[in-house]
């Protein structure tokens, strides 16, 4: 049965994923351009009821799918490998002129400015929208009604549609675990069921890395939506900030950067729409105050269990930031080896959430460099790579790593291929200023 393990999801899109963002009054309906954690849940849901048969009094297992579905277990949103959602606290170059200028952010979470750190042009906010990655767009698909008589296309009878493109590959974690979630299986996600929303999806056991230290400098507690959340206040009036008494247990909200957003939905069992809730969504972030020990003990509840109310089903998916947000260079991605990226930037994504100052994250980068020259060498000439890792870690330069990062850096040394550490290596200079990724 479930326990409190975390599993880090990937689906392969074998088909188009029709994400529709609701009803439209055009022809036309949107997708979003990630899968919401209530889409994955929906979907694992219609797996096990194929498999188990639907959960009524009949079935022995009823009390077994409530534990999966409406119990403990979190289910997070999948965002496509290369992507990510852009916070409201961030404020991105309006009329960006190349490279440099994609890859800056002032995020008013950490810091403050009013013009672009690499063009000095004017600044615009994060709207909580999720960035594809580099060549990657929602596709658009028209349709038509053909009129039987004639077979030919009815007149005013034209549909369109977006989804996510086939052939990606998405990521992303649940919050507990049991062993028939860890199966890997097809899936159908989203709509357009009869022509697409084919999927793969694969899950293993993980660890969601946490900062080493959760609270900033001034001593505050900086969390972030990774997708939509339901919050309410004592009266059940709907907010776009968790109450500090229901979700917060006492700690105040000093700055709020949140963005509403109107969200609904499709019961698949039940064949009726889900009723439309006003949502912060993702991408709001919140800096908390409090006493140090709360606020540690808070940051360790709503990284694994979230906040607001529809938790269950996919909402107030939550993480602790320590660092200013910044895009992943669109360069960077592109120049990623085909078929290794979704490890390479999981790695990157580690890496960053260590909280390393400017001066170790160089030191890293050179250790990496260091490791690609002696993993090219012939086979009899390198060091195995666990005494080689050793030996990079004993160095004096590395003092300043913590016990945790020395282990994750030492997995990282040991357990990856040249061209994950080619990858990541890539993908941290482009984190480091332009003077310095040039050294």
């Amino acid at each position: 049965m479930a326990d409190d393990g975390v599993l880090r999801v990937e689906v392969v899109a074998r088909q188009r994923l029709a994400l529709g963002t609701g009803s439209e009054v055009s022809f036309f309906t949107d997708s979003h351009a990630f899968v919401p954690g209530s889409v994955l849940r929906g979907a694992l849901a219609a797996s096990w009821i194929a498999e188990h048969g639907p959960p009524d009094r009949g079935n022995a297992d009823a009390a077994w799918f409530r534990e999966l579905f409406d119990g403990r277990i979190r289910y997070g949103p999948l965002h496509a490998v290369g992507s990510g959602v852009v916070p409201v606290s961030a404020w991105l170059c309006k009329y960006p002129k190349d490279d440099a200028c994609g890859r800056q952010a002032v995020d008013a979470a950490f810091e403050s400015g009013t013009q672009c750190p690499a063009c000095g042009g004017p600044l615009e906010q994060g709207k909580g929208q999720v960035q594809l990655p580099a060549g990657m767009s929602l596709e658009r698909i028209t349709r038509t009604s053909i009129d039987p008589a004639t077979a030919k296309a009815k007149e005013g009878e034209l549909y369109a549609h977006a989804a996510l493109p086939a052939r990606i590959t998405l990521c992303g974690f649940i919050h507990g675990r049991d062993p028939w979630l860890e199966h890997s299986r097809p899936l159908r996600l989203g709509g357009r069921r009869t022509v697409g929303g084919a999927a793969d999806y694969h899950a293993e056991s993980a660890e969601r890395q946490a900062p080493a230290e959760q609270l900033t400098a001034d001593g505050n507690l900086t969390i972030r939506l990774n997708g939509p959340a339901v919050f309410v206040d004592a009266a059940g009036r709907p907010r776009t900030d968790p109450d500090p008494v229901l979700d917060l247990e006492g700690a105040e909200i000093s700055r709020t950067w949140a963005r509403p957003v109107t969200w609904t939905g499709w019961h698949a069992a039940a064949r009726l729409p889900k009723p439309e809730e006003l949502c912060a969504a993702g991408g709001s972030t919140y800096q908390l105050s409090g006493p140090p020990e709360i606020l540690r003990q808070l940051a360790a509840r709503l990284r694994r269990e979230g906040a607001g109310l529809r938790r269950a089903e996919g909402f107030g998916d939550i993480e602790v930031v320590t660092s200013p947000w910044r895009p992943v260079a669109a360069a960077a991605v592109a120049a990623l080896e085909p078929g290794s990226d979704a490890a390479s930037l999981d790695w990157h994504r580690r890496v960053q959430e260590l909280g390393l100052d400017a001066s170790l994250r160089r030191w890293v980068v050179g250790a990496l460099r260091e490791l690609q020259l002696d993993r090219a060498r012939p086979v009899g000439d390198s060091a195995a790579p666990g005494r080689l890792a050793g030996e990079l870690l004993a160095r004096p330069a590395a003092d300043g790593f913590s016990g945790r990062q020395r282990d994750l850096l030492r997995s990282l040394f040991t357990e990856t291929d040249l061209g994950v550490l080619r990858d990541v290596t890539t993908l941290l200079l482009a984190d480091l200023p332009a003077a310095e990724g040039t050294e």
